[in-house]
């Protein structure tokens, strides 16, 4: 009975990573998931257009258009020191990292911050030092020798000087009929770094009247009279880099200008930046752990992987079925059954069947972190180090095969036998419905339940058939109480035995049956043993 079913298994998997389909699928899913990550980031930073933005300012001592320009700048320089700053956390030598990231002991505090805690004074020095030449000068003593260089968002804004022509003209009663030509198209600009004409895909035009004006106003919700407005003008709908960017410069500016004239010394906009000195910590520990990002990340794993599984699962489900159809209708099942038993059949093809899908699955979990380690960015980099760091102290990887294999063995039998039935790939597709749709509410489900993975909902899901593996691989890194792994496991094993039962006696009748059986004969097979 044994070598029977290994032929079986050994056929089954042996013909299955044979075929073009899935050598194309094992190469193409990995690669698709890294495209989803890296493709839109190639585009961005390759086919970036730049806007050319221009700001006039009619306020009496144009007191709003210098700091308009500044507070933009500035937007471009928190960027690139967060990249900086994530570049030198991928790349450090060890000696520099802790379980919190840099060591604040031998790193400057400019290295340590993250893009949220980048302030004025820091983006300031950026601009005012030399840029990228200067931030490197900070971080290359502590970054291995031989790393890539850092890729910095590319440019998508730039100011540029106002037409001499345009800065002329009277903009306040009738600014549309002076900026049209400009904006169409009709007009170029020169720029110093391009050879070519430019045209202004906006202007900021600040009215005379212009001032802070309180939150929840008209004039804060976009009702303000004309002359006592900041006005972006454009050529149709802006673009969002423009659209989110400008507002919120305008927006900081004169909430800063405010804040200033309230107070009466503008040494209080350096109080803005003040930080609580905030630790977060973990009560698991002795005297308490700070909490980092592998701990979120640990968090969160879990949940994703769980999603995971359900994806690969049904790739799987498919490929199992095509399978079994294909040899039901080209007759090569007649000569499987002729050699070994119905019963011998279904367990071998669902043992070589199941080592095809942890190939697949273990192949591209693999191939995507190489394409991140290789190919990403410092941000990626980051990541991926953060991720084998908590593989190698989380229980994730027993987890992620021991629910693997539950999870697929639950669909397997099912999907096995509906697939003995089919003669066609329509057939496959109309069998196949309903577990299809089970599937993909399980994900929704497990999702939202496993933000409280300890939680009454959480553990109802981990007893339950068809829900309990994916919801115990949500629940990896939370600790679970022991009952609830051991009971959990139980029940899916139970179920798996009490489906393959049944999934046997229907299997030896319908791998050489013809055409669809209703639910009732089905039942009847059941009990009658086949």
């Amino acid at each position: 009975m044994i070598r029977g079913i290994s032929l079986v298994a050994r056929h089954e998997f042996v013909e299955t990573v044979r075929t073009k389909s899935f050598l194309i699928s094992l190469v193409l899913i990995p690669l698709l998931m890294s495209a989803g990550m890296f493709v839109p980031q190639w585009l961005s930073s390759h086919t970036s257009v730049i806007r050319n933005v221009a700001i006039v300012d009619l306020t009496e001592e144009a007191r709003y258009g210098d700091m308009l320009a500044q507070e933009i700048k500035r937007v471009y320089a928190r960027n690139a020191l967060a990249e900086i700053t994530s570049y030198v956390r991928a790349y450090a030598f060890p000696e520099f990292k802790t379980d919190q990231g840099l060591d604040p002991r031998q790193v400057p505090p400019l290295l340590l911050k993250r893009r949220s805690d980048f302030t004025d004074a820091d983006a300031d020095a950026f601009l005012n030092n030399g840029g990228l030449v200067w931030a490197m000068s900070i971080a290359a003593p502590f970054v291995k020798p031989g790393s890539p260089p850092p890729v910095l968002e590319p440019k998508t804004l730039r100011l540029v000087d106002v037409p001499d022509d345009l800065a002329k003209a009277d903009l306040r009663g009738a600014p549309a009929d002076y900026l049209r030509p400009w904006l169409t198209g009709e007009r170029n600009i020169t720029v110093p770094d391009s050879d070519k004409p430019e045209t202004l895909s906006a202007v900021v035009l600040i009215q005379p009247d212009a001032a802070p004006v309180q939150p929840g106003s008209p004039s804060a919700l976009g009702y303000a009279e004309p002359g006592q407005s900041v006005q972006i003008w454009s050529n149709g709908a802006l673009p969002e880099s423009l659209a989110r960017r400008l507002p919120r410069a305008a927006n900081v500016v004169f909430q800063k200008t405010e804040l200033v004239a309230y107070a009466g010394d503008s040494e209080v906009l350096e109080r803005m930046d003040y930080r609580a000195p905030l630790r977060t910590l973990d009560i698991s520990a002795k005297d308490g752990r700070e909490l980092t990002t592998a701990d979120m990340i640990a968090r969160i794993l879990p949940r994703a992987l769980s999603v995971m599984l359900i994806y690969f699962l049904y790739i799987n489900m498919f490929m199992l079925m095509n399978n079994t159809m294909e040899e039901k209708s080209s007759r090569i099942i007649e000569v499987l059954v002729s050699s070994v038993t119905p019963n011998q059949l279904l367990i071998g093809k669902l043992l070589g069947s199941s080592l095809v899908a942890l190939t697949m699955f273990a192949f591209s979990v693999g191939m995507f972190l190489a394409v991140i380690l290789l190919a990403g960015g410092s941000d990626f980099v980051e990541f991926a180090g953060i991720l084998l760091d908590v593989f190698s102290k989380q229980p994730i990887l027993p987890a992620l095969f021991v629910y693997f294999v539950l999870g697929y063995f639950l669909f397997a039998g099912i999907f096995l036998t509906l697939g003995a039935f089919c003669e066609t790939s329509r057939d496959v597709q109309n069998m196949s419905t309903p577990m299809v749709l089970l599937m993909m509410v399980v994900p929704f489900v497990v999702w939202a339940v496993a933000d409280d993975p300890n939680g009454s909902g959480a553990q109802l899901l981990s007893w339950m058939p068809f829900f309990g593996p994916f919801m115990m691989m949500a629940r990896a890194t939370s600790e679970p109480p022991m009952l609830d792994i051991v009971g959990s496991v139980l029940v899916q094993l139970f179920t798996i035995a009490v489906l393959l039962w049944a999934s046997g006696k229907i299997f030896r009748i319908a791998v050489l049956s013809s055409g669809k059986p209703k639910v009732g004969q089905l039942i009847k097979l059941v009990r009658q043993g086949g």
